[in-house]
Formats: C-alpha cells, structure tokens, sequence
C-alpha cells in the first residue's frame, strides 16, 4: 500500500524569498542526484511546485507550497518505499532546510 505524508519546515523568510531558495534548492538537488534518478521533473507554479522523482524503479509523486511562514512538502510514496517513510522525511526536513538556508543574492 503506499503512503502519503506531509512535513511542514517553517522559515521566517517571507513567501518570495522562500520560494526563490527552494527554487534554486531545488535545482541544486536535481543537479547533484539528477545522475542516480529515471526521472527528477519539477514543475513551479508562483509558490507552489509539483514533483516526480523516479528512483529504484519506483515513482514518487509530491507537491511543495510555500507560504509566508512555512514550507509544506507532501508526497506519495509507493509501497516499495513507504516502509522508509522516516527516513524520506528527514531526508526532505534537512535538505529543504539547507535550501531556505542558501544566502540571498548579492547586490550589486
């Protein structure tokens, strides 16, 4: 049976700026294990993005909105994988955490 859970990881960024950081978060992520993953689809829509990862031979399917105080990730994951379902979500707390961490640009 899969499994669907949703994580919250707050910030105090403000929803633009949040947004901007996953983005390239986001990106860096594809970048790095984009050679170990079928597929890494992200798709944005102002705060919101939908995902795809393939992985294993599995699909994983998940959503991320952002809000002015939060980041909300959920994802579906198939039965294959829900029995690592913790360390899914730690994984995704502390990568979504490094990318709201990422320093703003500099001006110039």
């Amino acid at each position: 049976m899969s499994r669907e859970m949703t994580i919250s990881i707050p910030h105090q960024l403000g929803a633009e700026e949040a947004t901007r950081r996953l983005r390239v978060g986001l990106e860096k992520m594809r970048a790095d294990f984009g050679s170990k993953l079928s597929a890494a689809d992200i798709s944005w829509s102002e705060r919101h993005a939908n995902l795809r990862v393939g992985a294993l031979g599995q699909t994983i399917d998940g959503e991320v909105d952002v809000t002015d105080d939060s980041v909300n990730v959920r994802v579906r994951l198939p039965w294959v994988l829900a029995a690592m379902s913790d360390k899914v979500a730690a994984f995704l707390k502390t990568r979504g955490a490094d990318a709201l961490r990422l320093e703003p640009p500099k001006k110039v």
